[in-house]
């Protein structure tokens, strides 16, 4: 089979071809001269029965260039006369027409072709949903606005804070005596709403020509008066976070509250310092973060910055961000919850040493002292620096701990008010205090202040030996991790590097072997050699002794001995 024929540009008629009324032409050559078994119809055949006339119809002209047995051949629009109207019943046969089974080749074509198309638009919108079930899946809290829309990834390069985020840094102010005895004085100088003179009455005259100033004053002072009352209860027994760098726009007031302030009162040492981040829509692609919504619903968040608070060289507090990939990057998720006794919104930290961080959309209305009793505010740069973990997921940061030192503790919280975006906090842990006894675990991370050092007891050496000697084939990762939970203590930077009997070249060979074979004999060897040079720090026999027995305790709680 084939395409019909071209008969001078109009198509050659063959037996069975229709015509404009529907009757069928019947060709008289039968099979002397025919395409594709098809007679070839000729000027002078007839047709069947015209379906409209019901006669049959004479063809009457063709292509009289193209002769088949001295008669001109039929062609594409020849005339067939019956009984219908005149010019109204042709022949039907375009030039070109396929006449075999089935659709031509060019249908063929055509029909894959839509289906190539079809599938190719279903495998594209396919690929689309795809794309947004993984960018709905891969949605992040912060990311760096170097990151285009829809790339969430994880940076490589260093670069400063303001690429992620609005940042603010925080210090908790300590209450002096004189400070705490300052704010009882005012607190009971404080008026009451009754001893705010209350306006004149005047006439709607007087106020139409005068205005209702008096009014609204007294309104705004018993709102004022209002709000410092509740910001009175809410910060009882807290300190105040007052900004050190940087703007989150937050209104109210901020605080924290530790159990180590209830016990120490005063001028007790603070988890002072706190970095808030509230991430803005630095890129266009807004289906790149996670929503209010979306985080109301989740335990832990994704995102592509976290924040840590370090001890640079001199041991102050520095804050350093870090580039957090897929494994490291789900931060907690939770909403700070209305407190009854204090009237103000109040959230604690899930750590071992708790902290209460409190808001109250109250402003204070008080200054704050500018000195910050016996800490220093921290040194910032202008720019915080945002690294990436290195490959054995520790911080290779000068004024990181080592490696296996790793860690955060940092929280998105949910703010009870719809128009305040969700806030990423990171609460640095308090200074070490002089002759302070805990797990070397419990002081990574908090400063040293400059001047102190925590010392093991035992070593960290005659630890490890111990445990490669009772577990030999404990894996080396697994030792170090557990040699960080031996009891510590904090001792002056100089005591530690010139007394101790561990430091350094001091620990060798022989008595880390000697040490590990008794470790509380090592521990209370260990703190015999520093006790004189801690005596001349102001330390007393008792504490001393005291600091023994907590070690021992600590040593005796993980199983090193008994």
């Amino acid at each position: 089979m084939g395409y019909r024929e071209d008969c001078y540009g109009r198509g050659l008629a063959l037996n069975g071809d229709k015509t404009t009324t529907g009757a069928s032409c019947i060709s008289s050559t039968g099979s002397r001269v025919s395409y594709f078994g098809r007679g070839i119809v000729r000027v002078g055949d007839v047709t069947t029965d015209c379906p409209k006339c019901g006669r049959y119809g004479r063809i009457i002209d063709g292509e009289s260039r193209s002769q088949y047995f001295g008669a001109a051949a039929a062609v594409d629009g020849s005339l067939v006369v019956c009984h219908c109207p005149e010019g109204s019943n042709r022949v039907i046969a375009p030039a070109g027409e396929w006449l075999g089974r089935g659709k031509s080749p060019e249908q063929q074509a055509e029909e894959r072709q839509k289906v190539r198309l079809a599938t190719r638009k279903a495998e594209q919108a396919a690929q689309e949903k795809r794309l947004a079930a993984e960018r709905e899946r891969n949605r992040v809290f912060a990311k760096s606005c170097l990151r285009g829309e829809g790339c969430n990834d994880a940076g490589d390069q260093c670069e400063p804070h303001s690429n992620f985020a609005r940042m603010a840094f925080y210090q908790a102010a300590p209450v002096t005596d004189t400070t705490a005895r300052q704010h009882t004085e005012s607190g009971k100088k404080q008026p009451s709403a009754e001893a705010i003179p209350k306006p004149k009455r005047h006439s709607a005259l007087y106020k139409w020509r005068y205005g209702n100033h008096e009014e609204m004053d007294y309104q705004a002072a018993l709102a004022t008066m209002a709000g410092m009352a509740r910001v009175q209860t809410a910060m009882a027994g807290a300190n105040v976070l007052t900004p050190i760098a940087g703007n989150l726009a937050v209104p109210g007031t901020w605080a924290v509250s530790a159990a180590r302030i209830a016990v120490g009162g005063i001028g007790a040492p603070l988890a002072g310092l706190l970095v808030g981040m509230m991430p803005g829509r630095l890129n266009n692609g807004e289906q790149d973060f996670i929503d209010r919504m979306r985080l109301e619903q989740m335990r832990e968040a994704p995102t592509r910055v976290r924040f840590t608070w370090e001890n640079d060289t001199q041991g102050n507090p520095v804050p350093h961000g870090w580039h957090t990939p897929a494994g490291q990057d789900k931060v907690r998720v939770r909403s700070m919850q209305w407190n009854n006794s204090r009237q103000a919104y109040t959230f604690t930290t899930e750590e071992d040493d708790p902290l209460t961080l409190i808001w109250t959309p109250d402003s204070s209305g008080m200054e704050i002292p500018a000195h910050t009793g016996d800490q220093s505010p921290p040194q910032l740069p202008g720019s915080v620096m945002v690294d990436p973990l290195p490959d054995n997921n520790g911080f290779d940061s000068t004024v990181s701990p080592a490696p296996e030192e790793k860690g955060f503790a940092d929280y998105i919280l949910i703010l009870p008010l719809p128009n305040i975006p969700p806030i990423y906090i990171y609460l640095s842990k308090p200074p070490v205090e002089f002759l302070e006894v805990e797990l070397y675990s419990d002081f990574i991370r908090r400063s040293r202040q400059g001047k102190y050092e925590a010392d093991h007891m035992p070593s960290r050496a005659a630890v490890e030996r111990y445990y490669m000697n009772k577990y030999p084939t404990m894996d080396i990762e697994q030792i170090t991790e557990l040699s960080n939970r031996v009891a510590s203590i904090v001792i002056p930077k100089e005591v530690h590097r010139r007394v101790s009997e561990t430091f350094g070249g001091r620990n060798s060979d022989t008595r880390i072997d000697l040490d590990s074979r008794d470790l509380r004999a090592a521990a209370d060897s260990n703190l015999d050699a520093i006790k004189p040079k801690l005596q001349e720090y102001g330390a007393t026999e008792q504490q001393i002794e005291a600091v023994r027995a907590r070690v021992h305790e600590l040593n005796s709680k993980i199983g090193l001995y008994k």
